[in-house]
């Protein structure tokens, strides 16, 4: 098993060492998100993706392959998760979300970056990479 440390909520080292959650837990499909769930989703994880989305929204379905594909890519690394804006205003609004499809991407809760629009495979990628990197 590996152990690695991680960066706290506040942006420090943390002193023990934490594990990622064995890849059992990891989900290995993007995660339908809503008011119930959502926090625990982006608290769980060294690294999560949350894609916010409305159903009436063409870009938005043009990500769901993406995060499919993507999900596979990261297994145990990554956990993506999908929250619909109409049905879940309340956490649209917490976030500030302006514009959609938009990803935030999240570690122990704490929201690392994001990025609004369609974005292909390897710039999420690319993302996901540097953030993996980094904590």
């Amino acid at each position: 098993m590996i152990f690695l440390g991680f960066f706290n909520r506040k942006g420090g080292k943390t002193g023990s060492n934490k594990q990622a959650p064995p890849s059992k837990e990891w989900p290995d499909h993007a995660v339908t998100l809503d008011g119930k769930n959502f926090n625990e989703f982006i608290q769980k994880y060294p690294l999560s993706v949350v894609d916010f989305w409305a159903p009436w929204c063409g870009p938005c379905r043009t990500m769901i392959p993406r995060l499919r594909r993507l999900s596979t890519i990261y297994k145990g690394k990554v956990a993506f998760g999908r929250l619909n804006t109409q049905q879940n205003k309340d956490i649209s609004k917490q976030y500030k979300i302006m514009g959609i499809p938009h990803l935030a991407f999240f570690s122990y809760e704490k929201k690392l970056t994001s990025t609004t629009g369609v974005k292909s495979v390897g710039d999420i990628k690319d993302i996901i990479d540097d953030l993996l990197k980094k904590i």
